[in-house]
């Protein structure tokens, strides 16, 4: 769906051309020696083809995702402006007045409306006062990029267990993939927790060894919604107004970090 709205842009086939496309998903169930097998093949294209001119799944990293869509700002003479908050917010009859602390100090912004991005704290969903109504799953993930042995080609990879899920796909066309699964209940504790604490009960999912770990961050998955997605010209997106499971991908699942990029212009003011 996102393709689809860059396509409306006119640059959805340029991302493609970065990124990696994933055509098939498999389905593999963890076996005896730390062997699996396969149980299911999915071909994306067999459930999205006559429905989206992109019928597969898009990995793209959100480092050159970043990059990518900041090149498409400045080619339109407009920059966003990092290190930069909302410290105040208050409506008028006219617009928005907000004030933002940055690297220059304090400023006030004036504008028709805002759009608060600003993830699971969003500043201007608490600055209209909207509730963020529900509840934390228990059950504690993990997410990292690592470099598999004997990784290769695009597909998806589903391992089950008898007590484990791990997602495998690749992110980058480097040949980087990324795993995502579940901590074993017995480490939801562990403030040391890991890639090494998680190592064995991977690589029996994977059947295969991890030979080096890029990034690791454990996480939990949240089901959250605004009372509201707009207050007049205030309006909540994202992050700021839902957080749920990435499953079917519809949405992020987890929280965004605090320092969330700021721009404004003639029209609006986005955090």
């Amino acid at each position: 769906r996102t393709l689809e709205f860059y396509r409306q842009f006119g640059f959805a086939d340029e991302m493609i051309k970065c990124g990696v496309i994933v055509r098939r998903a498999h389905l593999r169930e963890a076996g005896a020696g730390g062997q699996s097998h396969e149980v299911l093949c999915l071909e994306f294209g067999d459930l999205g083809a006559g429905i989206s001119p992109y019928p597969f799944v898009f990995t793209f990293p959100q480092d050159d995702h970043e990059r990518f869509l900041n090149a498409k700002l400045e080619a339109t003479s407009n920059a966003v402006e990092w290190n930069t908050s909302l410290t105040g917010l208050q409506q008028t009859g006219d617009g928005i007045v907000a004030t933002v602390t940055g690297p220059q100090g304090e400023q006030t912004v004036t504008a028709a409306y805002i759009c608060g991005c600003d993830g699971a704290h969003s500043k201007v969903r608490h600055s209209l006062g909207l509730g963020f109504a529900g509840a934390t799953y228990e059950q504690l993930f993990f997410v990292c990029d690592a470099q598999v042995a004997g990784a290769g080609g695009d597909d998806l990879n589903v391992f089950l267990g008898e007590r484990g899920l791990l997602l495998q796909f690749p992110v980058r066309s480097s040949g980087m993939q990324r795993l995502i699964g579940l901590v074993p209940p017995e480490f939801d504790d562990r403030d040391d927790l890991n890639f090494e604490v998680l190592r064995d009960s991977v690589e029996r999912l994977l059947g295969t060894r991890v030979i080096a770990v890029n990034w690791f961050s454990p996480y939990r998955v949240h089901h959250r919604v605004a009372d509201a997605f707009r207050r007049e010209g205030a309006f909540i997106l994202v992050n700021s107004a839902r957080i749920h499971s990435p499953a079917g991908g519809q949405g992020i699942s987890r929280e965004r970090p605090a320092c969330e990029p700021l721009q404004h212009g003639a029209g609006g003011f986005e955090q």
